[in-house]
């Protein structure tokens, strides 16, 4: 509420110095008596006055500005304002004449130095000169030191003020404040005011409008410091020119009147001073309390937990002693350093990545870490990390908080090493049982389709339309079961002999291509694909892979219309997404997550061959590359076929 009002008070001061410099040129320019300047005795404000009111005006204005092109002109207007005032005061003290006080307008009123400015306005100018380049400043102590030159212009303004008020005649004021007008005087008041409200909250400013004890007490107490004897004084003064009382009785009366105002004043100061103390004292006590729960809350935390402070940008601040004894570094190793100096190569970036935007963004972020200590050593901790917000919403601070679970990890992993190898003994025996399954039953299959052709071949002279028809379904029968236990064995077979290597898509789709010719040229098939990447993969596996999607796009086609095929691939983090799309017969939403099971079919075997297995196939050699594989499909209008490919 406090910097409003000066903000307030700063904008009306600015106009009004403003309107007084502007008119007060203008009355110099057009030689009449608009507002302040010409009287019947001559001049009291010169143009070069006004013109540096004016300049020492704008300057403040665009002295906050950050733009770079408002740093030039804010220097210049300054300089330009202590090089004339400065030559001014050469010309009293030296006696000579610099040709700068008709530089700009003649002065054809005055009879004694036309055209200058007085030895006090001259002063004035050059202290407020010196006060506006601490605006553009960074070093504190000069900053400061013209903060307290500048209050030499409102010194001699004020005390031109008090000859003005207190009615002193020309003879008994001091020659160097002899001519400076009052309403130069008081624009000297106004633009130190805005000197001081622009200035950085240091020095004299932090001083007079700070919140500190000391800054509170000078508040109330410069009321009567300024106020009381300038009134005391106006009264005295008065009364003596006035002959109601004399000089030494006026000087007695003048010293007990201020005295016992300033007691009285004092007194009153001294008991608001006594209940903010209280007040203090009060808080404080409040303030060691909190201090000590929160002091317990720490010592609890840092014996059970690691913790970091970062800055904003994440260089660590602050570590606490179980974050060294963990990390094995020393607090001086770690102090000013990133999180890279624990980071281990177990994540991915975009593990961080997604951690980093989460808390970025204001939420708190939670996940299990793996850490590399300074000997090599890794270990895991389960972290949160939350933003520390300043009032605004400024993010200026992140704690990380981290519980030590190396021990739970450990046996997790142990734990899950058992059932991987429990898991893998199991799948070499389903492998084996499906070989031998598939292997042995090709044997009895092979007699009973042998035996039903050989009678067949002896008594189909004999046999009537229906005995043919049996012998015709025996034999389809057998053919689709021999074809079942074909690919369950070629599926038992998949990644038995697994070698990664180089793998060019373009080349290998091109491959299929060629040898399905006979059926895209059968069905008019149309199968674009472009811009394929090279992966590291198994070349059997990702050629069957292929094949299968494209053959089932070509089967599962629209009778009417001819198949169209697009082959597409994007890069996803850290793994290829392929896409084989078609303009197919679609498939049901209800199935889609069925289709991959083995032996899966959703049509008849007369509307479409197969036995089922194909997309099995593709699900087995997607994972087995450590991938995924779906689909998205709407019924008439296409299937896309989707799956991903680590980048090894």
């Amino acid at each position: 509420m406090k910097s409003q009002k000066l903000k307030y008070i700063s904008y009306l001061f600015t106009y009004l110095v403003l309107f007084f410099s502007v008119f007060t040129m203008l009355e110099w320019i057009l030689h009449k008596q608009l507002v302040f300047t010409i009287n019947e005795n001559g001049a009291t404000t010169k143009f070069n006055t006004a013109l540096l009111f004016f300049l020492c005006t704008v300057s403040l204005i665009i002295s906050r500005k950050k733009q770079k092109t408002y740093r030039k002109p804010f220097f210049l207007f300054t300089y330009t304002v202590l090089f004339i005032s400065t030559l001014t005061l050469i010309e009293y003290i030296f006696r000579v004449n610099l040709y700068i006080d008709n530089l700009f307008i003649k002065d054809s009123l005055t009879i004694v130095n036309p055209g200058r400015m007085s030895e006090a306005t001259a002063v004035c100018f050059i202290f407020f000169a010196i006060g506006l380049t601490g605006l553009k400043s960074t070093n504190r102590v000069y900053i400061a030191t013209t903060q307290h030159v500048a209050l030499v212009t409102s010194i001699i303004s004020l005390i031109t003020i008090l000859y003005f008020i207190l009615r002193f005649p020309t003879d008994s004021k001091i020659v160097f404040f002899k001519t400076m007008s009052v309403q130069t005087a008081i624009s000297f008041v106004f633009i130190s005011f805005l000197l001081i409200f622009k200035s950085y909250n240091i020095g004299f400013k932090e001083t007079i409008l700070g919140n500190s004890d000391g800054s509170r007490s000078l508040q109330r107490l410069l009321p009567f410091i300024i106020l009381i004897p300038f009134f005391l004084s106006f009264l005295m003064l008065t009364l003596i020119n006035e002959k109601i009382i004399g000089a030494q009785s006026g000087i007695i009366v003048y010293t007990l009147i201020l005295i016992l105002s300033g007691f009285l004043y004092t007194y009153i100061v001294s008991i608001g001073l006594n209940k903010s103390d209280y007040l203090r004292k009060a808080l404080e006590k409040n303030l060691i309390n909190k201090n000590s729960e929160l002091l317990q809350f720490k010592e609890a935390l840092d014996k059970i937990a690691i913790v970091a402070i970062t800055d904003e940008n994440t260089f660590i601040k602050y570590v606490n002693d179980k974050f060294c004894e963990i990390s094995k570094y020393s607090r001086e190793e770690i102090i000013g350093s990133t999180n890279e100096i624990v980071r281990s190569d177990y994540h991915p970036d975009s593990f961080f990545t997604e951690a980093w935007l989460t808390v970025s963004s204001g939420d708190p972020w939670f996940g299990e870490v793996k850490n590399r200590a300074k000997d090599g050593s890794l270990y895991w901790t389960e972290t949160a990390i939350v933003p520390l917000k300043k009032k605004t919403n400024y993010i200026r601070e992140y704690m990380a908080i981290q519980l030590d679970i190396t021990k739970r990890k450990e046996a997790e992993e142990l734990l899950a090493s058992k059932y991987v190898k429990t898991l893998e003994q199991k799948n070499q025996e389903l492998e084996q049982f499906s070989y031998i399954t598939s292997h042995d039953l090709q044997e009895p299959l092979r007699t009973i389709s042998s035996f039903s052709d050989i009678l067949y071949d002896e008594y189909h002279d004999k046999l009537d339309n229906n005995a043919k028809q049996l012998f015709l379904f025996i034999k389809k029968a057998t053919r689709r079961m021999s074809s079942l236990i074909k690919n369950l064995l070629d599926y038992s077979r998949l990644g038995r002999q697994r070698e990664l290597s180089k793998v060019n898509c373009n080349l290998l789709v091109n491959d299929i291509i060629e040898d399905l010719n006979s059926t895209i040229k059968q069905s008019k098939a149309t199968i674009k694909f472009s811009n394929l990447p090279i992966i590291s993969a198994y070349p059997t596996e990702l050629r069957l892979l292929f094949q299968n999607l494209i053959s089932n796009a070509i089967k599962f086609s629209k009778k009417e219309v001819s198949p169209y095929i697009s082959i597409k691939a994007k890069k996803k983090d850290q793994a290829w997404k392929f896409y084989v799309k078609d303009n197919g017969i679609g498939i049901p939403e209800q199935f889609q997550d069925k289709i991959f099971s083995i032996f899966q079919r959703l049509h008849p075997e007369d509307q479409y061959e197969g036995t089922g297995i194909g997309l099995a196939h593709c699900q087995k050699i997607v994972g087995m590359h450590g991938g995924e594989i779906g689909v998205k499909s709407k019924l008439g209008k296409g299937s896309t076929f989707f799956f991903t490919i680590p980048n090894q």
